[in-house]
């Protein structure tokens, strides 16, 4: 005999229960009758749910460990179009409020500990501009997410992000529409895809990689890298060149002389470290404390020449004066003309 109760729930309880009555092909009575034999065997043999306890909290704890590793190993790396789109299916998701309500659904479980919000649109579906807020207790799974989000408004939505702040539980991205997909992509990576070419590069070419990677670590990273015919011409005993401006034009595309001066310093200063061409390079305001490490004049004439003559390719005129340790650069001070009265 079958008696019909009425019972009230919360939507907390319901999508707790929501596993159960799918099991059930949305059968909530069998779903409930389930619960009761669970709560019938409980009461029989508490022993046994006590193990059973345990063993779900195990499997919970290795799941949660792996999940949370693998979001750690993520960092700097963007999500592939092919499995965004599973996650995050284009057809279906349109309208931001609807992509907002799924992602709140997605990460409402205790694995994320997320929250998202997606604000400041004009439009629901072609928006001009929208700002993202992610808030939680884990900056890995806050980057991942926000890294997974924004791919998705770049290419779904044609957007590119602008600006983004960071904080220990908070990470707020700004985007503005981009019709140039290359440059939402170029933002894209810029913010969230920094590990991107690297991770690339070595799964192309990974026993290079390692030769070179052990190289470095085996010689406390005391190697010089130089360019193929920068190392010809020392090879046929032509004088050291002083010109060794090809790695910087490598990595902006531009001739020296369109770089900014700020921007051609920072680059000057991160490349010729880690090329080994000099040990330091300082930085205050325009002026540059190079720690060399060489003893020999020549040496460190030739490293004066080679930095001086980057900063003339891109017209800032630089004085220099050499010790044994150090060479200070600092632009040349323009001596105004008083006119008499």
């Amino acid at each position: 005999m079958s008696v019909r109760k009425n019972i009230s729930l919360e939507n907390v309880h319901l999508k707790k229960l929501e596993p159960l009555v799918q099991k059930h092909n949305g059968n909530f009575s069998a779903a409930m009758r389930e619960i009761i034999d669970l709560i019938d065997i409980m009461t029989k043999d508490p022993e046994a749910v006590n193990d059973l306890i345990d063993g779900l909290k195990t499997d919970y704890n290795l799941t949660e460990n792996v999940f949370y590793w693998l979001i750690k190993q993520a960092r700097g790396r963007l999500i592939d179009p092919e499995h965004l789109n599973s996650i995050i299916d284009p057809a279906k998701i349109v309208m931001l409020s609807d992509l907002e309500k799924y992602l709140d659904d997605m990460t409402n479980g205790v694995s994320w500990q997320t929250q998202i919000k997606i604000e400041d649109y004009d439009d629901n579906v072609n928006p001009s501009q929208v700002k993202v807020v992610l808030s939680g207790n884990s900056g890995y799974k806050m980057e991942f997410l926000g890294g997974m989000i924004s791919s998705f408004l770049v290419i779904n939505k044609k957007q590119e992000i602008i600006s983004l702040k960071r904080s220990s539980n908070k990470i707020t991205v700004n985007f503005r529409k981009q019709l140039n997909a290359n440059l939402s992509r170029i933002s894209l990576i810029n913010y969230f895809g920094d590990m991107e070419d690297i991770s690339s590069e070595i799964s192309k070419k990974q026993d290079f990689w390692k030769c070179i990677v052990n190289l470095y670590k085996q010689t406390n990273y005391n190697m010089v890298t130089l360019p193929k015919n920068y190392y010809n011409e020392l090879l046929v005993g032509k004088e050291a060149p002083s010109y060794l401006t090809a790695p910087i034009e490598a990595i902006h595309k531009i001739p020296i002389r369109d770089i900014p001066l700020d921007v051609l310093i920072q680059t000057m200063k991160s490349v010729y470290e880690f090329m080994g061409i000099v040990e330091r390079i300082d930085v205050n305001e325009n002026t540059l404390y190079i720690y060399h490490g060489n003893t020999d004049k020549r040496a460190i004439n030739a490293i004066e020449k080679i930095l001086l003559n980057v900063l003339d390719l891109n017209g800032a005129k630089y004085e220099s004066r050499c010790s044994e340790n150090l060479i200070v650069m600092s632009p040349i001070k323009l001596k105004t003309e008083v006119l008499p009265l």
